[in-house]
């Protein structure tokens, strides 16, 4: 009885959510959108109609955008991402392609190491893209979260690229925030800081890893990477007293940090800032430098641009001593 029961509620319920789907294109803000595309770039009206006719309503992306791992504490984070599984698959990754790093390196400045990393961090050197459907995601999150704005304009960005690329935009997945291949670069990112860094003569994130490594590259030097200079490190441990205020619960100030011995006196001719992470058994103090910064330009979290550092750190720990298998 219960299974016929709810056999018949799914019956019932299937014309409910395909009819939501399809109401979708009629909404005002979504005809605006599509005349706005029509008029400044020339699209071809009855196929964005068409296309925004296959858009799904999706509830989880827009719950998801609302609670990132960004959000979790920073020992549950760093357990998420710097593991050993990402340090020696990043090793295998980095010598498998070591003349594409290389030549990056070079070319950019970035090193090989941050390049890996956050591919790693990101998409797991390739092994998880994403599965929704980035026109999907951005329309649901453009027309439906608080940051509408933002993914309104990735959706313009996405429409544009996928027609440059002579992609079909129904056919491309990425994460539920729209990011798209290894570097998951946002469509804006993808246009404005992708490289054929292979020489094919296309541009594909998401199979072809030295455009990636390329596009990672450009993307961290054209946001201001420095060469040779510091990511971050430890607020020194050095000092009683300093050691000491680390226990208590209350967030140390910079100027307190200071006065507790916490920056070495030789660090000070570099503008930093103050990182306070929530460790397991405390707060956690390091020293952001510029190039911290621009890592966060991917991802404005301290707790991404510090998992990148780690893992950039641990690779080459483990390079370095030869330990990959």
């Amino acid at each position: 009885m219960l299974k016929r029961f709810l056999l018949v509620f799914l019956i019932w319920l299937i014309p409910i959510i395909v009819q939501a789907d399809m109401n979708f294109v009629a909404r005002p803000d979504v005809q605006q959108f599509i005349n706005y595309m029509v008029k400044k770039y020339n699209f071809n009206k009855s196929e964005l109609v068409s296309l925004f006719q296959t858009i799904k309503v999706r509830p989880k992306v827009i719950q998801k955008i609302k609670a990132p791992l960004e959000k979790k504490p920073w020992y549950t984070y760093q357990r998420l991402f710097v593991t050993e599984w990402r340090i020696r698959e990043g090793v295998a990754f980095w010598n498998k392609y070591h003349e594409s790093l290389e030549k990056a390196e070079q070319l950019f400045g970035v090193p090989a190491s941050v390049i890996v990393a956050t591919i790693g961090v990101e998409t797991k050197y390739g092994h998880y893209t994403g599965e929704y459907p980035v026109i999907d995601a951005l329309a649901n999150l453009a027309f439906g979260d608080t940051r509408s704005n933002f993914f309104r304009k990735e959706l313009e960005e996405f429409l544009l690229l996928t027609r440059e690329q002579q992609i079909d935009p129904r056919k491309v997945t990425g994460s539920y925030a729209g990011a798209i291949g290894q570097p998951q670069f946002m469509p804006s990112s993808y246009r404005n800081y992708a490289i054929n860094f292979s020489g094919s003569g296309k541009i594909d994130l998401s199979h072809n890893e030295v455009d990636v490594i390329g596009s990672i590259a450009n993307y961290y030097k054209k946001h201001g990477w420095e060469t040779n200079q510091p990511v971050t490190m430890p607020a020194s441990l050095n000092g009683g007293k300093y050691q000491m205020r680390l226990t208590g619960k209350k967030p140390l100030s910079k100027s307190e940090l200071i006065q507790a011995g916490a920056v070495p006196i030789n660090i000070k001719k570099h503008p930093y800032k103050i990182i306070q992470l929530q460790g397991y058994f405390g707060n956690e103090y390091w020293l952001g430098f510029h190039n911290f910064n621009v890592i966060k330009r991917y991802n404005s979290s301290d707790l991404y641009a510090m998992a990148v550092y780690q893992l950039s750190y641990y690779i080459t720990e483990l390079k370095e001593h030869g330990a990959s298998k």
